[in-house]
Protein backbone atom coordinates (compact mmCIF):
# COMPACT_ATOMS: atom_id res chain seq x y z
CA UNK A 1 0.00 0.00 0.00
CA UNK A 2 2.87 2.37 0.80
CA UNK A 3 4.38 1.68 -2.61
CA UNK A 4 1.03 2.28 -4.30
CA UNK A 5 0.58 5.56 -2.43
CA UNK A 6 4.04 6.69 -3.52
CA UNK A 7 3.21 5.90 -7.13
CA UNK A 8 -0.06 7.80 -6.91
CA UNK A 9 1.72 10.77 -5.38
CA UNK A 10 4.34 10.72 -8.13
CA UNK A 11 1.58 10.69 -10.72
CA UNK A 12 -0.12 13.66 -9.10
CA UNK A 13 3.13 15.62 -9.03
CA UNK A 14 3.77 14.79 -12.68
CA UNK A 15 0.30 15.99 -13.66
CA UNK A 16 0.69 19.18 -11.64
CA UNK A 17 3.96 19.94 -13.43
CA UNK A 18 2.74 18.93 -16.89
CA UNK A 19 4.22 21.19 -19.53
CA UNK A 20 1.71 22.98 -21.70
CA UNK A 21 0.93 26.31 -23.34
CA UNK A 22 -2.76 27.19 -23.55
CA UNK A 23 -4.07 30.37 -25.16
CA UNK A 24 -7.41 31.74 -23.95
CA UNK A 25 -9.19 34.28 -26.16
CA UNK A 26 -11.25 36.74 -24.12
CA UNK A 27 -11.28 39.28 -26.95
CA UNK A 28 -14.51 40.36 -28.62
CA UNK A 29 -13.46 38.72 -31.90
CA UNK A 30 -11.62 35.69 -33.17
CA UNK A 31 -7.83 35.86 -33.35
CA UNK A 32 -5.19 34.17 -35.47
CA UNK A 33 -1.98 33.00 -33.80
CA UNK A 34 1.28 33.01 -35.71
CA UNK A 35 4.30 31.45 -34.05
CA UNK A 36 8.03 31.78 -34.53
CA UNK A 37 10.38 29.08 -33.27
CA UNK A 38 14.07 28.93 -32.35
CA UNK A 39 13.95 25.39 -30.93
CA UNK A 40 11.37 22.65 -30.79
CA UNK A 41 7.88 22.73 -32.26
CA UNK A 42 4.48 24.30 -31.71
CA UNK A 43 1.16 24.55 -33.56
CA UNK A 44 0.94 27.62 -35.78
CA UNK A 45 -1.66 29.49 -37.84
CA UNK A 46 -4.20 28.70 -35.14
CA UNK A 47 -7.61 30.38 -35.30
CA UNK A 48 -9.27 30.81 -31.88
CA UNK A 49 -12.86 32.02 -31.76
CA UNK A 50 -14.10 34.54 -29.24
CA UNK A 51 -14.40 32.92 -25.80
CA UNK A 52 -12.52 29.77 -26.83
CA UNK A 53 -9.07 28.41 -25.98
CA UNK A 54 -6.45 26.19 -27.59
CA UNK A 55 -3.57 24.07 -26.35
CA UNK A 56 -0.72 24.73 -28.78
CA UNK A 57 0.94 21.34 -28.46
CA UNK A 58 4.46 22.54 -27.65
CA UNK A 59 7.42 20.17 -27.58
CA UNK A 60 9.39 19.90 -24.35
CA UNK A 61 12.17 22.11 -25.72
CA UNK A 62 10.14 24.79 -27.46
CA UNK A 63 11.65 28.29 -27.57
CA UNK A 64 9.84 30.95 -29.53
CA UNK A 65 7.04 33.51 -29.66
CA UNK A 66 3.35 33.96 -30.36
CA UNK A 67 2.20 36.88 -32.49
CA UNK A 68 -1.50 37.76 -32.57
CA UNK A 69 -3.49 38.72 -35.66
CA UNK A 70 -6.93 40.37 -35.61
CA UNK A 71 -9.42 41.02 -38.39
CA UNK A 72 -7.96 38.11 -40.38
CA UNK A 73 -9.54 36.31 -43.30
CA UNK A 74 -10.43 32.64 -42.93
CA UNK A 75 -6.99 31.47 -44.03
CA UNK A 76 -5.09 34.02 -41.98
CA UNK A 77 -3.29 35.36 -45.05
CA UNK A 78 -4.39 38.96 -44.46
CA UNK A 79 -5.24 40.73 -41.20
CA UNK A 80 -6.12 44.21 -39.99
CA UNK A 81 -3.37 43.92 -37.38
CA UNK A 82 -0.70 41.28 -37.09
CA UNK A 83 -0.56 38.57 -39.71
CA UNK A 84 1.86 36.18 -41.36
CA UNK A 85 4.47 38.86 -42.12
CA UNK A 86 6.45 41.06 -39.75
CA UNK A 87 5.99 44.30 -41.68
CA UNK A 88 5.47 47.39 -39.59
CA UNK A 89 2.16 48.25 -41.27
CA UNK A 90 0.25 45.69 -39.20
CA UNK A 91 1.36 46.04 -35.55
CA UNK A 92 0.94 43.09 -33.22
CA UNK A 93 1.34 42.09 -29.58
CA UNK A 94 3.89 39.37 -28.91
CA UNK A 95 4.45 36.88 -26.09
CA UNK A 96 7.82 35.11 -25.83
CA UNK A 97 8.59 31.79 -24.11
CA UNK A 98 11.69 29.66 -23.58
CA UNK A 99 11.14 26.10 -22.34
CA UNK A 100 14.57 25.11 -23.70
CA UNK A 101 17.26 26.97 -21.77
CA UNK A 102 16.54 25.59 -18.28
CA UNK A 103 15.05 22.09 -18.24
CA UNK A 104 11.90 21.94 -16.12
CA UNK A 105 11.46 25.71 -16.15
CA UNK A 106 10.11 28.36 -18.51
CA UNK A 107 11.19 31.94 -19.06
CA UNK A 108 8.59 34.35 -20.45
CA UNK A 109 7.96 37.97 -21.32
CA UNK A 110 5.61 40.34 -23.13
CA UNK A 111 7.01 42.36 -26.03
CA UNK A 112 5.46 45.36 -27.76
CA UNK A 113 8.44 46.33 -29.89
CA UNK A 114 6.41 45.33 -32.97
CA UNK A 115 3.41 47.32 -31.75
CA UNK A 116 0.25 46.46 -29.86
CA UNK A 117 -3.10 45.08 -30.92
CA UNK A 118 -4.47 43.05 -27.97
CA UNK A 119 -3.90 42.96 -24.23
CA UNK A 120 -2.02 39.97 -22.85
CA UNK A 121 -1.46 38.11 -19.61
CA UNK A 122 1.03 35.27 -19.04
CA UNK A 123 0.39 33.17 -15.95
CA UNK A 124 1.43 29.81 -14.52
CA UNK A 125 -0.49 27.08 -12.71
CA UNK A 126 1.89 27.84 -9.83
CA UNK A 127 0.44 30.89 -8.10
CA UNK A 128 3.83 31.76 -6.62
CA UNK A 129 5.14 32.63 -10.09
CA UNK A 130 4.68 36.21 -11.23
CA UNK A 131 2.08 36.82 -13.92
CA UNK A 132 2.84 39.53 -16.48
CA UNK A 133 -0.07 41.53 -17.88
CA UNK A 134 -0.64 44.61 -20.00
CA UNK A 135 -3.60 46.32 -21.62
CA UNK A 136 -3.39 49.62 -23.49
CA UNK A 137 -6.81 51.22 -23.72
CA UNK A 138 -5.90 54.76 -24.78
CA UNK A 139 -3.13 57.22 -25.41
CA UNK A 140 -1.17 55.57 -28.22
CA UNK A 141 1.24 58.20 -29.57
CA UNK A 142 0.86 56.65 -33.05
CA UNK A 143 -2.54 54.89 -33.24
CA UNK A 144 -2.63 51.78 -35.39
CA UNK A 145 -5.37 50.37 -37.64
CA UNK A 146 -8.65 49.36 -36.02
CA UNK A 147 -9.37 50.45 -32.46
CA UNK A 148 -7.02 50.64 -29.46
CA UNK A 149 -3.97 49.50 -31.41
CA UNK A 150 -0.55 51.14 -31.53
CA UNK A 151 2.38 51.24 -33.88
CA UNK A 152 5.79 50.11 -32.70
CA UNK A 153 7.62 52.36 -30.22
CA UNK A 154 10.43 52.36 -32.78
CA UNK A 155 8.28 54.36 -35.23
CA UNK A 156 7.65 58.09 -34.99
CA UNK A 157 4.74 57.81 -37.45
CA UNK A 158 2.73 55.24 -39.37
CA UNK A 159 4.80 55.90 -42.50
CA UNK A 160 8.01 55.41 -40.52
CA UNK A 161 6.85 51.87 -39.77
CA UNK A 162 6.22 51.01 -43.42
CA UNK A 163 9.69 49.51 -43.78
CA UNK A 164 9.25 47.31 -40.71
CA UNK A 165 9.37 47.98 -36.99
CA UNK A 166 12.98 46.70 -36.85
CA UNK A 167 14.36 47.16 -40.36
CA UNK A 168 17.67 45.70 -41.45
CA UNK A 169 20.47 48.13 -40.70
CA UNK A 170 18.63 49.72 -37.78
CA UNK A 171 15.67 52.04 -37.57
CA UNK A 172 13.93 54.30 -35.11
CA UNK A 173 15.03 52.15 -32.16
CA UNK A 174 18.73 52.95 -31.71
CA UNK A 175 20.70 50.29 -33.65
CA UNK A 176 17.62 48.09 -33.27
CA UNK A 177 18.72 47.74 -29.65
CA UNK A 178 17.94 50.87 -27.67
CA UNK A 179 14.85 53.06 -27.15
CA UNK A 180 12.75 54.43 -29.96
CA UNK A 181 10.84 57.73 -30.18
CA UNK A 182 7.79 56.28 -28.41
CA UNK A 183 9.44 53.83 -26.02
CA UNK A 184 8.75 56.13 -23.03
CA UNK A 185 4.99 55.76 -23.56
CA UNK A 186 5.32 52.00 -23.62
CA UNK A 187 7.51 51.56 -20.57
CA UNK A 188 5.45 54.08 -18.60
CA UNK A 189 2.20 52.33 -19.57
CA UNK A 190 3.38 48.72 -19.63
CA UNK A 191 6.45 48.91 -17.45
CA UNK A 192 6.94 45.13 -17.37
CA UNK A 193 6.89 44.60 -21.12
CA UNK A 194 9.60 45.22 -23.69
CA UNK A 195 9.44 48.81 -25.01
CA UNK A 196 12.62 48.41 -27.05
CA UNK A 197 14.79 45.40 -27.97
CA UNK A 198 17.31 45.67 -25.11
CA UNK A 199 14.81 46.82 -22.48
CA UNK A 200 16.13 44.05 -20.21
CA UNK A 201 19.39 45.95 -19.67
CA UNK A 202 21.41 44.27 -22.39
CA UNK A 203 24.22 46.46 -23.74
CA UNK A 204 23.73 48.83 -20.81
CA UNK A 205 20.45 50.34 -21.97
CA UNK A 206 18.07 51.73 -19.35
CA UNK A 207 15.49 51.45 -17.97
CA UNK A 208 16.30 47.82 -17.25
CA UNK A 209 12.78 46.97 -16.14
CA UNK A 210 11.63 43.68 -14.67
CA UNK A 211 10.52 42.36 -18.05
CA UNK A 212 11.59 38.68 -17.94
CA UNK A 213 10.56 36.00 -15.46
CA UNK A 214 11.58 32.36 -15.00
CA UNK A 215 9.03 30.01 -13.42
CA UNK A 216 9.52 26.48 -12.13
CA UNK A 217 6.05 25.40 -13.26
CA UNK A 218 5.68 24.86 -17.01
CA UNK A 219 1.87 24.71 -17.15
CA UNK A 220 1.44 28.14 -18.77
CA UNK A 221 -1.58 30.15 -19.92
CA UNK A 222 -1.54 33.11 -22.28
CA UNK A 223 -4.78 35.08 -21.95
CA UNK A 224 -5.68 37.58 -24.67
CA UNK A 225 -7.71 40.68 -23.74
CA UNK A 226 -7.51 39.69 -20.05
CA UNK A 227 -8.91 42.95 -18.68
CA UNK A 228 -6.01 43.05 -16.20
CA UNK A 229 -4.09 46.15 -15.14
CA UNK A 230 -0.73 46.90 -16.71
CA UNK A 231 1.61 45.34 -14.17
CA UNK A 232 3.37 42.27 -12.97
CA UNK A 233 1.98 40.60 -9.92
CA UNK A 234 1.87 37.31 -8.09
CA UNK A 235 -1.38 35.67 -9.14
Amino acid sequence: MAILSALVLATIVTVARAQSLTVVNKCSESVFLYTSTSYGSIDTNVNIAQGQSANLGISSNWDGAINVGTGCNSGGTTCTTGGPTWDGNTPFSRAEFNFYAIPGKVTYDLSFIYGYNVGMEISSADSSCDAFACTISSGCPVPGPGSDTCYSPCCSSASACSGGALPAGGGGCVNNEGPGPNSPFYYDTCYNAYAFPDNDGANGYVPADFVVYTCGNTDITLTLCPGVANSHYTS
